[in-house]
């Protein structure tokens, strides 16, 4: 009776994570001809974090923003759905289109898949809703399927 209902809350989950992610996976209606606008460099950035996965998923973990010739340093959370195991990831990138500090935190989206087993690598975009644009390009450390979509979340320290 037990192994049903956790079957069936699986498989529930399955579902909704699915049908949560198809709309950014296959791209929300009228966007295929809207063009994105010209990234600016605007800094550097590097991330450490772990990830963990088990249907939903949990990151925490810090970073070092370079921006206009000060580094800030930074923390980062965040909540997905879909995946399984567990991933320690350090990465760096290029921030792009961010006018003034303030504008560098808050949430950021990700769609992810990719499986880790021992190291890999991976190469990931993050935007928010001010228009800064992160890419990353990160090594990972673990074993993980990640398939799914995620919220991170930027505080500045």
């Amino acid at each position: 009776m037990k192994l049903n209902k956790i079957f069936s809350t699986i498989i529930t989950v399955l579902f909704l994570g699915f049908f949560t992610m198809s709309p950014v996976l296959a791209g929300a209606p009228g966007t295929e001809d809207r063009e994105e606008p010209p990234r600016v460099f605007s800094g550097t950035i590097e991330i450490s974090s772990t990830q963990i996965a088990f249907i939903g998923s949990a990151q925490s973990g810090s970073g070092t923003l370079e921006f206009e010739g000060m580094e800030h340093e930074f923390k980062i959370g965040g909540l997905g759905v879909g995946g399984l195991g567990i991933q320690t990831v350090n990465a760096v990138g290029v921030v792009y289109n961010l006018e003034k500090l303030s504008d560098f935190e808050g949430t950021y989206s990700q769609t992810r898949m990719g499986i880790t087993v021992g190291k890999g690598k991976s190469t990931l975009g993050l935007n928010n809703s001010k228009g800064v644009f992160i890419e990353l390009k990160s090594s990972n450390k673990g074993v993980a399927l990640g398939t799914g979509l995620d919220g991170i979340s930027i505080k500045l320290k």
